[in-house]
């Protein structure tokens, strides 16, 4: 499962990612995992949480960001969650056609892995890109 919560700056899409992922850590068996592009938020989520800052990384493709999230689950089999804050400010490459097959792995590796994500993408709701639709909570 993909959710992806899109729309402007300040409607509150990150406050949702962290108060799910600190629900899911204490009521979960599985391993919630929280990528961001700066530390901004390490204190906000419970310490059951794996918070990782992207930018501490070379990801600057959706093809890098792809190869990642591979070594993640590679890493460790028990992720139950995973949730990524402001895609476009990890993935810098992050045009209509990049963003697609990104969404097309990781929907691959839902199903796979059985790993829910949960996404946070600014825009206007205008301007989604086609794909992105089925996804939005």
């Amino acid at each position: 499962m993909i959710k992806v919560m899109y729309g402007k700056k300040g409607i509150g899409k990150t406050k949702f990612l962290v108060d799910t992922a600190n629900n899911f850590a204490s009521n979960s068996t599985g391993d919630v995992i929280f990528i961001d592009y700066n530390d901004q938020l390490l204190y906000n989520l419970k310490h059951e949480v794996r918070f990782i800052n992207a930018s501490e990384f070379p990801i600057k493709t959706s093809s890098d960001f792809t190869g990642f999230i591979c070594g993640l689950i590679a890493q460790d089999y028990d992720i139950k969650y995973i949730f990524i804050d402001g895609l476009t400010n990890i993935i810098k490459d992050s045009d209509d056609s990049s963003l697609e097959k990104f969404f097309n792995v990781i929907r691959e590796f839902s199903t796979k892995y059985n790993i829910e994500f949960f996404i946070s993408m600014s825009g206007e709701s205008e301007n989604m890109p086609h794909f992105i639709k089925e996804f939005v909570a």
